[in-house]
């Protein structure tokens, strides 16, 4: 494997910063290990900078590797376990990864909008606010509406929003965090469409953290300009940033059916 773009000693500097970060938030960290700053380096080379056509992408990964970095100490202190790449050893973390739907209570993937709703409907309602992420999605049963809960063997560090629909519809997203509702995210991505042209990515000025018991509810509103037909109602909106879970949940939960609640603690209901 060819040299890292970021040096080791780069990645050593960022662990500081990342820790003087993590204080000023009343955060828990545990820095890694040269062994594990290397293993961290080289998977998010692999996943976020080489595999990627997009150099909007990868630019917008590079921006915040610091902070993806910060999710790394998190999860080491939060699961006493070492950070251990994309194949990690038993019972060790794996990461850091691309966001997975399933980890977020959605579904099988992104793309399973039908799947949200039980297999009712296939679209959301045009000129009113939608659940995205909640308690009330079919993989998780739960109360429509409510937040989904963050347990102990995932960490998700979140630093933007991008939609894997062709042609996106989504006005704006909001988060609501530990209760608190954040200012809406306007994504002028129907405003913006352009097919083949390139993704369709909004960047967050600072990363939002999901740890252990942090409470999330996602939101989207979709503009009544579309009209009422349901091919406007659609749109497959993501999360944009990094991962870590514990490598039984990875290993035993590759099907996402069996995933939430307490016997994996990945996510569940509130």
């Amino acid at each position: 494997m060819s040299k890292m773009p970021i040096s080791l000693n780069q990645l050593k500097t960022w662990q500081g910063e990342a820790v003087e970060v993590g204080k000023d938030l009343g955060l828990m960290t545990v820095n890694l290990t040269e062994k594990e700053l290397i293993r961290f380096g080289r998977s998010f080379e692999r996943q976020f900078i080489r595999n990627l056509p997009e150099r909007q992408s990868v630019d917008i990964h590079l921006r915040h590797l610091p902070e993806a970095l910060l999710g790394a100490l998190i999860a080491k202190e939060q699961m006493d376990q070492e950070i251990d790449g994309e194949v990690p050893a038993s019972n060790k973390i794996g990461g850091p990864y691309p966001i997975r739907a399933a980890w977020l209570g959605v579904g099988d993937d992104w793309e399973d909008l039908l799947g949200i709703y039980g297999g009712t409907q296939n679209s959301w309602t045009t000129g009113a606010v939608a659940n995205w992420i909640h308690s009330g999605t079919s993989l998780l049963g739960g109360t429509g509406g409510n937040a989904v809960r963050i347990l102990e063997n995932a960490v998700h560090i979140i630093y933007g929003l991008y939609s894997v629909h062709a042609s996106p519809k989504i006005e704006s997203v909001q988060f609501t965090i530990d209760g608190k509702t954040k200012p809406p995210q306007y994504l002028h991505w129907a405003q913006k469409c352009n097919p083949g042209k390139g993704q369709f990515i909004k960047e967050l000025d600072s990363c939002y953290i999901l740890k252990k018991d942090t409470t999330f509810r996602a939101q989207v509103f979709i503009s009544n300009a579309f009209g009422a037909a349901a091919e406007f109602q659609v749109d497959y909106p993501a999360l944009f940033g990094v991962s870590y879970v514990k490598e039984p949940p990875l290993r035993e939960r590759f099907d996402p059916a069996g995933l939430p609640g307490t016997v994996h603690n990945v996510i569940t209901t509130s």
